[in-house]
């Protein structure tokens, strides 16, 4: 799986915490001890951490690089223009000329990533909250790809709150291959797009 550069970080993170978490080879029969259950909810919880922050990361990354390229160039990109339309709505204000002073750029950049810091998750609506103020648009991203995120983002939820008397066990090769497969598989074409804004 080629990709960004952190792109590629996650996918060998990921690699590192089935090794660690995850049985060396699944049961045929899905029978697994407490402990193995146990590691398949830290691999969950783990791996959730590990996406939320490659997102943000990536997010940061492109929108350091518009700053970045507006310094050089003294001309302000798709990504600046997206900022500063987003901060004016963050501050209410969504009527306001979105201006192209240093002031305006430095106010937009900082907004956004403070609202980077505040994330928790990785639901549709965590991911809009940190792709939409850099350009994507929910029509940029798979619906069933989202409804995915949404699901593992509340399973991760359930898992890190919630007693162990409440919960299912987890199959640690489900787990794996879900994230493995569908998630990753979106997160590779979502690192694609996020490439391309300029």
């Amino acid at each position: 799986m080629r990709g960004s550069i952190r792109f590629r970080e996650l996918v060998r993170r990921l690699e590192t915490l089935r090794t660690n978490f995850l049985p060396v080879s699944f049961s045929p029969l899905g029978q697994y001890s407490s402990s193995e259950y146990d590691f398949a909810r830290a691999y969950v919880v783990l791996a959730h951490a590990e996406i939320e922050a490659y997102v943000e990361d990536r997010a940061r990354e492109r929108a350091r690089q518009a700053v970045g390229r507006w310094k050089n160039t003294g001309r302000t990109s798709a990504v600046i223009s997206r900022l500063l339309e987003f901060h004016n709505i963050s501050m209410r204000k969504p009527w306001k000329r979105a201006t192209k002073s240093e002031k305006e750029i430095n106010a937009a950049v900082s907004s956004f990533f403070d609202t980077l810091k505040k994330n928790h998750g990785v639901k549709e609506q965590d991911l809009l909250t940190m792709l939409y103020p850099i350009g994507l648009r929910l029509r940029d991203m798979d619906n069933a790809w989202l409804a995915t995120m949404d699901s593992f983002g509340l399973q991760r939820g359930t898992l890190a709150h919630q007693s162990i008397k409440t919960q299912q066990p987890l199959d640690p090769e489900t787990e794996y291959k879900r994230i493995r497969s569908e998630i990753l598989s979106g997160l590779k074409k979502l690192d694609r797009k996020i490439s391309r804004l300029k």
